[in-house]
């Protein structure tokens, strides 16, 4: 549960509700004491986060390779914190660093961490639709929920994160096979345009959603050698489908 930490309470740090307050509106929300704050969406409980740290621990556990070097995790797009949060406590001994584009989102992350006692998370302010520091590392996973559909060019940042890790984790929107009216080199799609004020929007005007077809052949053209779609739903917005995938490079599995 975020805020807390049952089996470390000494980890939980005074929680400021004041403080809570003035960095809101709050999207996500949150239990600390016992009591809930901030919006309706728990990130704790969303299963694209929990169906990620059971097959990343599937893939650990399958992995013939010793360790020398701690865990690294990428979360691209951490928004106030809420699935860095969950990160942080389900790999306690990872080092994880989590992107976002917005000040206010890694204020309000900053905040969560602190609040739940969690110290070995690196926030970090990047516009990840540009070639990125962050991506110019190496990392046994890349967490990618929530951010694909609002970059203008997700191909060539699925191109970078091939570069740097074996096992990406990727929630996103995409286009719908019978609106994909545009063709950007050969990638089949949409626009989607934004109101870059609102705190879930992107910092593009307009972003490219690829059709599920599309975005294979991002995912394959950047070096990832296996693709599974975990699942793919409605939208209640009708923005379009949204698709769970899990790519890997063949090379990295198993060690």
């Amino acid at each position: 549960m975020i805020g807390t930490t049952p089996d470390r309470p000494e980890l939980v740090n005074e929680f400021d509700a004041a403080r809570f307050d003035a960095l809101g509106p709050w999207i996500t929300g949150f239990e600390f004491g016992g009591a809930q704050y901030g919006g309706q969406y728990r990130a704790d409980t969303d299963s694209r986060v929990l169906r990620f740290i059971s097959k990343f621990r599937e893939r650990l556990a399958a992995s013939n390779r010793g360790r020398d070097h701690p865990l690294r995790i990428l979360e691209c797009g951490c928004l106030e914190g809420g699935h860095t949060s969950v990160l942080a406590q389900a790999f306690p001994d990872a080092e994880i660093t989590a992107v976002d584009v917005r000040e206010t989102s890694l204020e309000k992350a900053k905040f969560i961490l602190s609040a739940s006692g969690i110290a070995k998370v690196q926030l970090i302010k990047e516009n990840l639709d540009e070639p990125s520091p962050a991506l110019s590392q190496q990392y046994d996973a890349i967490f990618c929920v929530g951010l694909l559909y609002h970059l203008r060019d997700p191909a060539a940042f699925l191109a970078r994160a091939a570069q740097a890790t074996g096992f990406l984790w990727l929630s996103t929107i995409i286009c719908a096979e019978p609106e994909a009216t545009i063709v950007e080199r050969e990638y089949r799609g949409r626009f989607l345009g934004e109101t870059i004020e609102h705190p879930l929007a992107g910092v593009n005007r307009q972003s490219f959603l690829p059709t599920i077809g599309s975005l294979s052949d991002m995912l394959w053209s950047g070096g990832f050698s296996e693709i599974s779609l975990l699942e793919k739903s409605m939208t209640p917005d009708g923005n379009g489908p949204a698709v769970l995938l899990k790519a890997e490079r063949t090379s990295d599995i198993g060690g």
